[in-house]
């Protein structure tokens, strides 16, 4: 439905995009996994095995431009394997050993302190170190020739605080953000004090995604896109507001009654502009 539109001054101002804020990505298991490497380094020589897994979680992160990123800083991020794996280590005669990795997650070690920003070109970019503290537990069995058997559990918070490089790829619309990346860990543990370490390489390949930040309008004047510029749509959408009583038009006191007041608060700040 369309109304005669008011005749005003136009203010002159510049299109802007959505301000620079932090935006939740979440992680799709479909699309994300991880491959674990772990190899038992023990007196009787070392062992390696292999396993995989689905990982969901979120990543945070803040770009410097949701329609062209030139920029990416991390926020925030919890990767969790999404099921328990078990690797074995088999030494023939001398015994044997495993590990299991329960409830298992890498996290951002430092939130609220952003790592970055690094540079974005051609939708590329790379963090060298970001620091990521590990979860969960590690429960190794073993019985070996000579030594005996038992079983250990096994802190992976332990780790303390490792530096974890993440690359990929960020692709923004100005609607959705899509991250598809790779983070990498590489640690070392006592799993045997005196018979045992176990070392655990593991590579995530994940896709997040999530809704881009909108922008808003600049003063009650400034309904419709491009946000920041006052032009012929904001007032087709006030009229059209204000004869059809939606309250979009119902700027000032008295709420619920659209009067000349609203129409004044609109006027003026049409002709206020955009800052």
């Amino acid at each position: 439905m369309t109304h005669p539109t008011l005749t005003l001054a136009l203010a002159a101002a510049l299109a802007t995009g959505a301000a620079a804020q932090p935006v939740t990505l979440d992680i799709q298991p479909s699309q994300s996994s991880i491959d674990v490497e772990a190899t038992l380094i023990a007196i009787i020589g070392d062992r390696t095995d292999t396993a995989s897994t689905s990982v969901s979680g979120t990543i945070e992160i803040e770009l410097d431009d949701y329609g062209t990123p030139a920029s990416i800083s991390i926020q925030d991020f919890v990767i969790v394997l999404d099921n328990d794996i078990t690797l074995n280590f088999s030494y023939g005669f001398l015994g044997s050993a495993s590990a299991t990795l329960s409830n298992a997650m890498a996290m951002y070690a430092a939130p609220g302190t952003p790592a970055g920003p690094v540079s974005v070109q051609a939708d590329a970019f790379e963090f060298l170190a970001v620091p990521t503290v590990l979860a969960g537990s590690a429960t190794a069995d073993y019985s070996f020739l000579g030594v005996g058997s038992d079983s250990v559990v096994l802190n992976l918070a332990d780790q303390g605080v490792i530096d974890a490089p993440i690359s990929g790829s960020v692709t923004s619309d100005g609607q959705f953000v899509t991250v598809s990346g790779a983070f990498a860990i590489d640690t070392t543990q006592v799993a045997v004090p005196d018979v045992a370490d176990i070392r655990l390489v593991g590579t995530a390949s994940f896709v997040a995604i999530g809704d881009a930040p909108q922008p808003g309008g600049c003063n009650p004047a400034d309904l419709e896109p491009p946000f920041g510029v006052l032009d012929l749509m904001d007032i087709q959408t006030f009229v059209d507001a204000f004869v059809l009583g939606i309250p979009t038009a119902d700027l000032v006191e008295p709420f619920g009654v659209y009067d000349l007041a609203d129409l004044q608060a609109f006027i003026n700040a049409f002709l206020a502009g955009c800052p």
